[in-house]
Order: C-alpha cells, then sequence, then structure tokens
C-alpha cells in the first residue's frame, strides 16, 4: 500500500507519514545501515522502511487519532512490535541528528539560495536575511507532576515550548531549542537556541534573521516595527513590516 501511495497518491503518502516520498527515502538511506536494525535473534525484524513508516504515522498524529492499536492494525503488526519499531527508529534518528540538522555555511548552496530567496520577495540589500526564527508548541497529554502550571499557556492547554530556526526558502530547520515550558515567552525561549549564544561566529558579516514582534531587535535579529502604545506606525515603518512579511511569511514557518 505504501509502496502505491508513494508511486500514484504521494497525498495519502502524505496524510499517513507528514512527509513526501522523497524526503522518506532520504531518511531511510540515512538510518538504513545504523546498527539497531541487526540483531541476532531467530525472529528477524520487519523491513527498515515499514519501521520507519510506523514511527512517522505515530510521529505525526496525535491524541486519540493515533492509539498504538490503530497504528498496529493499520500495520498489520502486534502492539509490541509497533513499540519496538518507534524505538528503533527514534535511537538510530537521534545518532543522526547532527547529519539532519546543521547550520549551514556562509558559502553553501542552502545559504546562496536562501540569499536569493530573500532578494526575489524583497529587494537586493536583504539578501543578508538568510534565516527566518519562529516558536511553536507541542501538546502535552496531561499535566506535568513537577512544575505543572508553568506548562500552561494563554490557549489553555499544556505545552512543550519550540523554537526552529529555518532557511525560509524551504521551511529546513537549521537549528532549535526545544524543553521550556509553553508558559515561556519566546523572546527567553531564543536564549536557548545556538543561534543566539554563537551568533558572532555562525552569522557570516552582513547577515541576519528574520523574526516576528516578539523577538528582541539586534544587529543580527530584525523584527518588525511595534505599533505604539496610544500611537501609530508611520508610512515607512509599515512598508517595512509588509515587506518583511514577504520573507518571513512567504516561507510558512510553523503554519
Amino acid at each position: 500500500m505504501l509502496v502505491h501511495h508513494e508511486e500514484h497518491c504521494p497525498h495519502l503518502f502524505w496524510q499517513k507519514l507528514r512527509v513526501n516520498p522523497e524526503i522518506f527515502d532520504d531518511i531511510l538511506d540515512y538510518i538504513s545501515d545504523h546498527p539497531i536494525f541487526q540483531n541476532q535473534s531467530n525472529n528477524s525484524q520487519l523491513p527498515v522502511s515499514i519501521q520507519l513508516a510506523i514511527f512517522l504515522n505515530q510521529a505525526g498524529h496525535y491524541g486519540n487519532a493515533i492509539t498504538l492499536e490503530d497504528v498496529a492494525q493499520w500495520a498489520g503488526v502486534s502492539v509490541e512490535s509497533v513499540v519496538n519499531c518507534t524505538n528503533r527508529v527514534m535511537i538510530a534518528v537521534l545518532d543522526a541528528h547532527d547529519q539532519f540538522i546543521c547550520f549551514p555555511a556562509g558559502n553553501s548552496e542552502d545559504t546562496d539560495l536562501a540569499r536569493k530567496f530573500a532578494k526575489s520577495r524583497t529587494c537586493p540589500e536583504w539578501k543578508g536575511g538568510f534565516l527566518a526564527i519562529d516558536g511553536s508548541t507541542m501538546d502535552l497529554f496531561t499535566k506535568p507532576g513537577y512544575y505543572g502550571e508553568t506548562f500552561y499557556d494563554r490557549k489553555s492547554k499544556y505545552f512543550l515550548g519550540c523554537q526552529a530556526v529555518i532557511l525560509p526558502h524551504n521551511l529546513l530547520i537549521v537549528d532549535y531549542s526545544l524543553g521550556h515550558p509553553g508558559s515561556v515567552h519566546d523572546a527567553f525561549a531564543f536564549r536557548s537556541t545556538h543561534l543566539y549564544e554563537e551568533h558572532a561566529d555562525l552569522l557570516p558579516d552582513g547577515h541576519w534573521v528574520w523574526a516576528d514582534s516578539a523577538y528582541p531587535l539586534e544587529p543580527w535579529c530584525i523584527a518588525p516595527f511595534k505599533k505604539p502604545r496610544n500611537g501609530w506606525l508611520t508610512k515607512d515603518q509599515k512598508s517595512f513590516n509588509y515587506h518583511l512579511s514577504k520573507v518571513f511569511f512567504g516561507g510558512a514557518i510553523f503554519q
């Protein structure tokens, strides 16, 4: 069924696994040779492609829509196999962390394409804004046992906070921070990223990251103008914000 969807119905493939077939194949190539998928048991493991599909099905859905029993029935395996496959793939993916997520060099193809994207969306002078950052949240099943109230956010749910730095042209994550309670403001959580701590080394001269108004304004972090209390933005400030949104929201970060 997966092979059929991959070849003939990629939208159905994406609905189940939350990645397109090309990305699935890339991940599969990275993890297939991991020793976690080798054993000396008389009971052979499922093909790595099936184990990856089981993991992605679980990781891409939440709540009642993705119980262990549902995944087991979908994959035609036991609940125990679902747990084992998920654990194995997680180990393999974590071991490949630095291959999947790394900061692009200033002379890399990705950096060049990100510059061209910013230039095409705005003007040549803004091509140095080749990164974007935004925050998101990850639902928690229940209130944590320790300091649970700090995970309760403005949406009246318990969350873990996540910060992601991306290349706007392809949404590739190059840096992230995960683990702050949902109540923590983006500006504070931002401090846990490598970009914030090592921006002088990571960003080439004349380059910066785009952000929304929740983030601090720095020479290397450019955010839109905030409307002053009891005041109005000037025409130039409105124009700046409009063109900034062409880069920041043009990449559709977390949308």
